[in-house]
């Protein structure tokens, strides 16, 4: 396979789970223009002639050039942006041919859309998909195989899109983890097929998709499989297996999901929006018509009003669901939806009507009499097309369909930003968190040791933006009077413990002058961080620390005079010390701060604890001896 590889309502804006408003990129347009880059070939691939047996020497078979158009924000700084792909209506014929005013990526809708996306800070891509089927044989199964196989060229063709795009990545400055698939009526069918397939059985073992010999309409073998690999390459020029089709969202504005079966908890996040009155798609469970002949294609097929109450059951869009959408477009989505997320039903004027959303230039399109296919001109009424499409569309007109853009994007573009945590969170997006150990008012006598360690443990904060990273800590101490603007010591953590050499505040001490036996009285906070919020604890505790003697027990040193084991622990734990030193209480405390078990007055050179009682985790003991200083011993039970 060739590859062409490259190096409404304007809203204020939204969010969400705080309620906060913010007033920036997606949510609006905040670029004034965009940069196209068009006709971009993104693959080669194997497709039905429709010249075959009307222009003689034409092959069933051809392979055909595959395009898409680019769009970007100019002037755009973000080295990652999301893309949304949107798929384009038309029967699966070319424009003008397919009696319809529309069958291209170019057209009005599809630009419109793109530009707009652009404008808001997202890559916009319009493609093309390979087209061609049967779409005048009254004959069901031929009619029903036909567009069936044609979605599913559909499906494999914007999979390789994304492997293009995935490929040029740097060139279009793309988030490949950001990939959302839009489709318009016909489009619409390829975009929930593509969030919903993903096993053989869906396209081959369903009755209504088999012959009457009961033959798979669809063979995977033949035309290779839903993520547009393998198959004969007659048929099929199998994607690129290195470079990854996979897509992380999709929405529809038309169309409908193939069968209700597809759709599993597995499927990707939806939204959806559709006519009530559309003649040719239903809104709930009903029939596929084509336009052209007025044959049902699909029978039982799951319009929106059945297809978002499932995804939003089964857990597809929670993520979406999360957020808090207090614009009037959700507002008045709520209430004509029945209280249904993610569903948009357009109840318009007229009863009949399909996609108010597309518009055209009368004069222009009745001037068309031949349109080229394949290099060939090929007669095609512009006149016919004109006339056909009015029928449900009959108030047509660029302001109207323009409108209902406003809507589609005012509705889909605040889920896309939920769903991938596109705006910056609120300024206090960190949780609340508490101190723990050393307990306040904890007294402690300080000696110069390089080798014992202290441990300083609190609660871990939270956040509902976990893409910002992860959070960070600073632990920080002060004298009793002090302020944490300008602390006695900092210390940087990646968790919620700070382990440190005690020589360290021994070297605090005597750089405050503090003298031998003599205690500092100070305090010590947390403050957490992530991006640019801060929170800091909501306590702050006081610590006695007071500096060893020279004399006596502390010329000893208490981390090698002191013995916990064993380490870790199942059933019995042995406090032990040096016979020069002996014992005089015994704490238990817990990594939340709590003291479990104190025992005192023990003057003597051993204890036993037995620690059924316990929990399995990590504790701290805290061990003074009778001639004054203590150490910290950190024990794991299992």
């Amino acid at each position: 396979m060739k590859k062409q590889l490259l190096k409404v309502i304007a809203l204020t804006a939204v969010l969400f789970a705080s309620g906060q408003v913010f007033a920036q990129r997606y949510m609006q347009e905040i670029f004034s223009s965009y940069t196209k880059s068009a006709n971009m070939e993104y693959d080669t691939n194997r497709s039905l002639n429709l010249l075959y047996g009307q222009v003689p020497g034409q092959q069933p078979i051809f392979t055909a050039s595959l395009k898409c158009d680019v769009y970007q924000p100019t002037g755009d700084t973000a080295a990652k942006r999301p893309t949304v792909i949107l798929v384009h209506t038309g029967s699966y014929l070319p424009g003008i041919i397919n009696k319809q005013t529309t069958g291209s990526k170019d057209d009005s809708t599809i630009v419109e859309m793109c530009k707009r996306l652009a404008k808001r800070g997202f890559v916009a891509v319009a493609v093309d998909y390979r087209l061609g089927w049967n779409a005048s044989s009254t004959i069901p199964d031929t009619a029903t195989g036909d567009l069936l196989r044609a979605t599913f060229r559909a499906m494999q063709d914007v999979r390789n899109c994304v492997r293009y795009l995935r490929n040029n990545a740097a060139t279009y400055k793309i988030d490949t983890a950001k990939f959302i698939v839009g489709g318009q009526g016909t489009g619409g069918y390829v975009a929930l097929a593509l969030g919903t397939v993903d096993k053989r059985s869906e396209i081959e073992s369903l009755a209504k998709f088999q012959r009457s010999d009961f033959s798979p309409m669809v063979n995977v073998d033949v035309m290779g499989d839903w993520n547009g690999l393998g198959g004969v390459p007659f048929y099929n020029y199998g994607g690129e297996t290195n470079l990854s089709g996979k897509i992380h969202m999709i929405f529809n504005y038309g169309g409908a999901l193939g069968d209700s079966s597809w759709l599993q908890s597995n499927s990707l996040p939806v939204v959806s929006m559709q006519c009530v009155s559309d003649p040719f798609a239903p809104i709930a469970i009903g029939n596929v018509v084509v336009p052209t002949t007025g044959v049902t294609v699909i029978s039982n097929a799951s319009g929106a009003k059945t297809t978002i109450p499932k995804a939003n059951a089964l857990g597809v869009n929670n993520k979406i669901n999360s957020g808090n959408y207090p614009d009037p477009i959700s507002a008045r989505a709520i209430t004509i939806a029945s209280g249904v997320k993610n569903l948009y039903p357009f109840y318009t004027s007229y009863p009949a009507e399909s996609a108010p959303w597309e518009w055209w230039d009368h004069t222009v399109m009745n001037g068309i009499t031949s349109v080229n296919y394949n290099g060939i001109p090929l007669p095609a009424s512009g006149h016919t097309a004109d006339s056909l499409s009015m029928l449900t569309n009959p108030y047509m007109s660029a302001a109207r369909a323009k409108s209902y853009i406003d809507t589609i994007l005012g509705f889909v573009v605040p889920r896309i930003v939920t769903q991938f945590d596109l705006l910056p969170p609120p300024p206090d997006t960190l949780k609340v968190f508490g101190l723990a150990f050393p307990p306040n008012n904890y007294s402690a006598v300080v000696s110069n040791d390089s080798t014992k360690l202290d441990t300083i443990t609190w609660q871990a904060s939270a956040t509902d933006f976990p893409s910002l990273g992860a959070i960070t800590y600073t632990w920080l101490l002060t004298t009793a009077t002090g302020n944490f603007s300008s602390p006695l010591l900092t210390m940087n953590s990646s968790t919620n413990m700070s382990v440190f050499k005690e020589n360290i505040i021994y070297s605090l001490l005597v750089a405050n002058n503090v003298p031998q036996g003599q205690t500092l009285n100070a305090k010590w906070t947390v403050k957490a961080k992530i991006g640019s919020s801060v929170k800091w604890s909501k306590d702050t505790f006081n610590i006695a620390l007071t500096r060893g003697g020279n004399a006596g027990v502390n010329e000893v040193n208490l981390n090698t005079a002191v013995s916990v084991y064993p380490n870790p622990a199942q059933s019995v734990i042995t406090v032990s010390s040096t016979q020069n030193v002996l014992i005089n209480s015994v704490q238990i405390i817990d990594i939340t701060g709590r003291t479990l078990i104190t025992e005192i007055g023990l003057n003597n050179n051993s204890y036993q604890l037995e620690n059924h009682h316990l929990n399995a985790g990590i504790y701290f003991i805290n061990v003074s001896v009778k001639d004054g200083g203590n150490i910290i011993k950190k024990i794991v039970v299992e």
